[in-house]
């Protein structure tokens, strides 16, 4: 059984958004990394960005300068999963959203990857457990990042009805020993925690958007300076705790306190939507992005969280 101590390299399966932030991730940590996409393209345009988001963290002290090079050392690029998969002790698995697709990834992981080595699905909402045909289904989990992965602290970690809890537990340490908050999941559930949480939270948002009892930027002021900031220093529970259950307890008797239904269909987000509207890639979504580039808009958001997590270190 593998310790932390005992895992030296990481292969990154798909280097897209998430996978270039998780090879940056690990390489940061000191880990060797093998970074695997079919396209060339894919592969240079991820160099870009991880060389990139390394310079901007930089610039912000949160990497030694001098650190970079060796950090972009630690990265290796390939097209072939067999060449990465080799001498490898976990697998992350970053494809698209697509049963079939993962299926056969995790078909040639088995193949091409040690025996010993775990095998991490990046997945978002795909029980990976019910499809995912190997010899090792005590060493496949989850271990699903949020976006940008080489900034976000969270990650869920879902453990599957095979998964050695063993294998669980050393996920956890690698993560925590990287710096990054993990939370456990027992077993499955469609969305896990996150998600879950924003489509219930959403539903309501929709509601008073669509009904004109707010602005979007009204309502997001209130979730920043009304909910955001308490909850970054208490989270849920503890809030809860802070604020007297009592009265946690009074609010859900409450019948003032009409929750929307679980069918509730929003509508000014599909009108959105099928005016192609779809937010920062398309330049307008509830907001307009017209005023600066998109490199411009997400190097504003990353300055942002990264003074999130100095301010919370």
């Amino acid at each position: 059984m593998m310790t932390e101590n005992d895992v030296k390299k990481i292969f990154v399966v798909g280097a897209g958004t998430m996978g270039s932030g998780l090879a940056q991730s690990y390489a940061q940590a000191g880990y060797t990394v093998s970074l695997y996409s079919r396209s060339q393209e894919t592969l240079d345009r991820a160099h870009e960005y991880i060389g990139s988001g390394l310079q901007t963290l930089a610039q912000e002290d949160l990497v030694d300068a001098s650190q970079i090079p060796a950090i972009m050392g630690r990265i290796s690029y390939t097209r072939s999963v067999e060449e990465g998969a080799q001498d490898v002790d976990i697998a992350v698995e970053t494809v698209v959203e697509n049963i079939e697709v993962k299926k056969d990834m995790y078909k040639q992981l088995d193949k091409f990857c040690p025996p010993r080595a775990l095998i991490a699905s990046n997945t978002s909402f795909l029980n990976i457990f019910e499809f995912a045909e190997t010899s090792r289904p005590d060493k496949i989990l989850i271990a699903h990042w949020y976006s940008p992965p080489h900034l976000m602290p969270f990650v869920e970690v879902v453990k599957g009805p095979q998964t050695d809890s063993a294998n669980v537990d050393l996920m956890v340490a690698i993560l925590r020993k990287m710096g990054k908050k993990p939370a456990v999941l027992h077993k499955f559930i469609p969305g896990f925690i996150i998600n879950r949480l924003q489509i219930a939270f959403q539903r309501e948002c929709h509601y008073l958007v669509d009904n004109d009892y707010i602005s979007p930027a009204d309502l997001d002021e209130a979730a920043k300076w009304g909910l955001a900031m308490r909850m970054m220093v208490l989270g849920i529970w503890k809030r809860m705790d802070f604020g007297g259950i009592d009265i946690s307890v009074n609010n859900l008797r409450n019948p003032d306190i009409d929750p929307v239904p679980v069918d509730y269909m929003p509508k000014k987000v599909f009108e959105l939507a099928e005016k192609g509207h779809l937010g920062l890639k398309t330049g307008k979504g509830w907001y307009d992005y017209s005023d600066k580039s998109k490199a411009e808009h997400l190097r504003e958001r990353d300055l942002g969280l990264i003074k999130m997590l100095k301010a919370f270190q």
